[in-house]
């Protein structure tokens, strides 16, 4: 079945993002409409039909982001929207939501299975996400991946937390990284991105692990004594909070951080943790 919520605003999205992200099959698939100097999403995400508690634990995770939006004066929610696809319709549905998307100067992210004529001067990521992980390519990771172009020079360390898909992995080896470290402490994240790094021909470069930076200046396996000129990090803000210190004790000299998925709310205390 496909679910959706259509014109979400623009701040609220994220949050709709996160839940589907959580629960969905294929994560969440965002395309965006902007109109009358507002910008409002349409967000969708697939189940199997039998999946009836997993549609239930969407149902109450959207609820209560709809009290609490009530609370605050804020608009609701639309109501969720479900559609029933037949077998070989839900297997394709959520590819027919990607197409090739250029980024910044020369980043092209192409799926796998989209037909796409290059120019001389593009950097094509193809990302495979599967039906169990989406391809990740809401507006937080757009905007690392432009930050990420501004950032990583030719030869630069970079490490990727909360790498997903390995999207922007591979956009930093494709930047010239000369050594890119992807942590995700979700197994499937870490073999979707395996799997995504060797379609795009940067074992040599990349390495995914499971995990993250725990302790101090303990660094993860086969990593050595290095620090990080780019750490990119596409996540919530209570971890980038928990881990900004070890970040701090793992970066060079001018390195730079990159951070997207934060909701306003939360924008004060990310800043003052990373002071």
């Amino acid at each position: 079945m496909e679910i959706s919520l259509s014109g979400v605003e623009d701040d609220t999205a994220l949050r709709v993002v996160e839940t589907f992200d959580r629960w969905g099959w294929g994560g969440a698939v965002v395309e965006q409409i902007v109109g009358g100097g507002v910008t409002r999403s349409v967000i969708k995400t697939y189940l199997p039909a039998e999946k009836h508690e997993t549609l239930r634990q969407i149902e109450i995770d959207l609820a209560l982001l709809d009290q609490v939006y009530k609370a605050e004066g804020r608009a609701p929610l639309p109501p969720v929207q479900t559609r029933s696809l037949g077998e070989t319709d839900w297997a394709e549905a959520w590819k027919a939501n990607y197409h090739p998307l250029r980024i910044g100067r020369h980043l092209v992210v192409k799926p796998t299975w989209c037909d796409y004529s290059p120019r001389q001067e593009d950097l094509i990521i193809e990302p495979d996400p599967g039906m169990a992980f989406g391809s990740g390519l809401h507006p937080t990771t757009r905007l690392c991946l432009e930050l990420l172009e501004d950032t990583v020079q030719p030869g630069a360390r970079v490490l990727d937390v909360g790498t997903g898909s390995g999207i922007l992995a591979i956009a930093a080896g494709k930047l010239q990284a000369s050594l890119v470290l992807g942590l995700d402490i979700d197994p499937l994240a870490v073999r979707v991105a395996h799997q995504n790094v060797a379609l795009n021909g940067l074992e040599s470069v990349i390495e995914v692990q499971e995990g993250t930076l725990e302790t101090g200046d303990e660094m993860p396996p086969k990593t050595g004594d290095a620090t990080w000129d780019v750490i990119v990090a596409n996540i919530l803000a209570e971890p980038i909070i928990e881990m900004s210190a070890i970040w701090r004790l793992n970066m060079a000299a001018r390195g730079v951080l990159s951070t997207s998925g934060i909701i306003a709310e939360r924008a004060d205390d990310v800043i003052a943790s990373l002071h």
